[in-house]
Parts: structure tokens; C-alpha cells; sequence
């Protein structure tokens, strides 16, 4: 990557002339990463994920000359997408607690423990996952941020962060043990 490559010299290119091709070259290299986050974040649907997406760049966009570079621009979007979610969640009368997420699993699939020849499916587990734990798991233990980061991103202390983490794990944990049927595994 060449100095004029740089997210710096872009997001300066972009800024100064509204140049597109600035823009365009952002927005393909750090879309997968936000995409990933917003499809994690809305529960694997793509709709709502794109929506989150589109969201986030078009507030991107309004305050991208507030952008300090204090920190990665990848960590500034994915830190929009997270408030995006956030509101969007808020919206849709979703709180953020600790409460059991909704099915989202037909009926009669095994989300839990595969038969040895078979691999767990993580991400079917993850989805149901309470939104406030998911949201922890996701943007600390996929995608790196501390907890203060974590904290800032969706407004809570570094503490419920923490907390949120562990209570995450021990559910996704419990989510992967369970056998077809609600039976644990001894």
C-alpha cells in the first residue's frame, strides 16, 4: 500500500474534493469488516445487516471530517455500526439486557453438541445468544476491541462489558452442549 493509500491520505482525498474514487476505495476495504460485525450484531440476517450497513457509511460519510485518527478508521466504523444496531434495536422495542434471545432456529435443527463427523455450528448458536451478550461476544472475541472500547460502543460501563462477556461465554458454552432435544451432556 502506498502512502497514497493510506485510510489517512483517502479519507484527506475525500474529504478535500468529495473525490469517489477516495470514497469507493474506503468503502471496499473496510465494508467486509463492518458487513461481518452488522451481520453478527442483527442475528445472521442479511437484510437487516445491509440496512445496518448503509446506515453506518451514510453517517460515516456526515462525520468522517470528525474523524481524529485517535484510533482505525475500521475500529470508528465498527464503533457507528454498534450504535446503528443500538438504535435500531431501541426501535424495535428490543432492550439490550440479558434476556434470552429469541428463536430464530427451526424447529427440529440440533444447534448443539454434532456427532463427531459433523461440525458445531457456532454461528446458528451465537444467534441465539441474548442481544446483550452477543453484541459483548461479537466486538470483544471476534472482533478484538477492548472493553472500553466495548463500553463505549454501546453505552455501558466497562464492568457490565466484563460481565456481559463472561455470562455470553457460559450461554454460548450451554448453547453448544445441549443435545437435540434440551438434554445436556454429562
Amino acid at each position: 500500500m502506498s502512502v497514497d493509500d493510506t485510510d489517512d491520505a483517502l479519507v484527506s482525498r475525500f474529504l478535500k474534493g468529495r473525490d469517489e474514487r477516495a470514497f469507493l476505495a474506503l468503502y471496499d476495504r473496510h465494508t467486509p469488516r463492518v458487513y461481518g460485525l452488522a451481520l453478527r450484531l442483527a442475528g445472521g440476517t442479511d437484510d437487516d445487516a445491509r440496512d445496518l450497513v448503509q446506515e453506518t457509511w451514510i453517517r460515516a460519510v456526515a462525520g468522517l471530517d470528525r474523524f481524529r485518527g485517535e484510533s482505525r478508521l475500521s475500529s470508528w466504523l465498527c464503533g457507528i455500526c454498534a450504535n446503528v444496531w443500538r438504535e435500531w434495536m431501541r426501535r424495535n422495542g428490543t432492550e439490550l439486557g440479558l434476556e434470552a434471545a429469541p428463536e430464530r432456529v427451526a424447529p427440529g435443527t440440533q444447534v448443539g453438541r454434532a456427532p463427531p463427523h459433523e461440525p458445531i455450528d457456532v454461528r446458528r448458536a451465537l444467534e441465539r445468544v441474548a442481544h446483550g451478550y452477543r453484541a459483548v461476544l461479537v466486538l470483544h472475541g471476534i472482533y478484538g476491541f477492548t472493553h472500553a472500547e466495548v463500553a463505549g460502543m454501546l453505552g455501558i460501563s466497562e464492568g457490565t462489558s466484563r460481565s456481559q462477556l463472561l455470562r455470553g461465554r457460559r450461554a454460548l458454552q450451554k448453547l453448544l452442549n445441549e443435545k437435540e432435544g434440551g438434554e445436556r451432556d454429562e
